[in-house]
This record gives structure tokens, sequence and C-alpha cells, in this order.
């Protein structure tokens, strides 16, 4: 099976902070929609990490592409992006199901974005249906994503990692700080949940 270039940056990533990412066997793949690895520390399994990769938006290329020069094109349409995110957070949750039914173990949803008009707060966004203002006011208008069809499942992710190719620069969301699993994630990347932002 050819290696997924997004998924080995993932690897990577994650062996950098002490972690080891094992995948799944082709029996197993076969069977059921699996994540993309099984995450150890040494030798004790950590978590269940998918891999879901934002590539660039090419609607516009495609139609251009087809039309005489100096011809317009293009129209109105919704911003893809939202759309996309749930989609995958959707999907991601299935894979999970299929070998965490009982979310026994934590699970992991790791981004890699090459999208450069996608960012981190359209994640946010999605998650929580809330815009964040530059002076730090949430105002409302993306709960037709939050809570449509991953209202409940959103919260069976227990952090996101968002690694943007773009800029060079990568994040954690913890996705609820009450939960036993988010606590688990960050003591294991060393961090100190006190210092963690909540919006």
């Amino acid at each position: 099976m050819a290696v997924d270039p997004n998924e080995k940056i993932v690897a990577g990533f994650l062996s950098e902070r002490g972690f080891r990412c094992v995948r799944f066997s082709t029996d197993e793949i076969g069977r059921a929609p699996t994540p993309d690895f099984r995450v150890y520390q040494g030798a004790d399994f950590r978590f269940f990490c998918e891999v879901k990769t934002i590539n660039k938006d090419i609607w516009l290329d495609k139609q251009l592409s087809v039309v005489p020069p100096g011809t317009m094109a293009g129209g109105l349409r919704d911003d893809p992006t939202f759309n996309r995110l749930t989609s995958d957070i959707h999907t991601a949750t299935k894979q999970f199901d299929a070998v965490n039914p009982d979310v026994e173990f934590p699970n992991v949803l790791a981004f890699v974005n090459n999208e450069s008009t996608c960012i981190l707060h359209d994640l946010y966004e999605v998650f929580t249906g809330n815009f964040r203002s530059q002076d730090g006011t949430l105002y409302p208008i993306s709960k037709k994503y939050s809570e449509g069809r991953i209202r409940e499942k959103k919260f069976r992710i227990h952090m996101f990692i968002w690694i943007d190719l773009c800029k060079s620069t990568h994040n954690f969301m913890y996705t609820d700080m009450t939960n036993a699993h988010v606590s688990s994630l960050s003591k294991w990347l060393g961090k100190d949940p006190k210092l963690i932002k909540r919006y």
C-alpha cells in the first residue's frame, strides 16, 4: 500500500513528540473503515489517529480551464470550507467508531492543510458554531454546521491537530477540558492544562 505523504507528515510530527504510529493491518482495513493509526508512547497504547487532508479548492481553476480566453467564469456559491470540515469530522467519527465504539481510548483527528484560505479558526467555527471577532466577541453564525450532523458526534473526537503547510505552523485544539481523555492527551503531550487557552 502506497504511503500517503500527509499521513507521513502526521506520523513524523507525532514521532518528534515521543509517539509511534502503527498502521492497521490489511485484514482490519478490509473489515471496516478504520482510522489511519494506532498511536503508542513507548510500549503503551495511547490513542487512535485519523488524518484528513485539506487540499486547494480547484473549483474556479476547473471552470477557467474549459472557457475560451477572455471569457468570464465562476459565480456565486457557498464557501466550501465549512462543508468540507464538517464532512471530514463526520467521516472520521465513523472510522473511530469502527474500532473504538465505546470510546474507551482517545480519538485524535489530524488535519494537514494545503489551502491558504482555510485557517484554524474555520475548524473552531465549525465545531462551536461561533465566529470569533478580533475583539473577542462571539457571533453564532455557523450553528447549522456545529448543530447539524456533527452535533453529537464531534465530541467523540478529543483533540484536533492542525498542521498548516501554507504557514508552516501547527496547533492543538482540545474539545472538552472536563473529559478524562482530553486530560490524558494534554499530559502525554507535556501540556499544562492551566495554560491551555479556553474560548
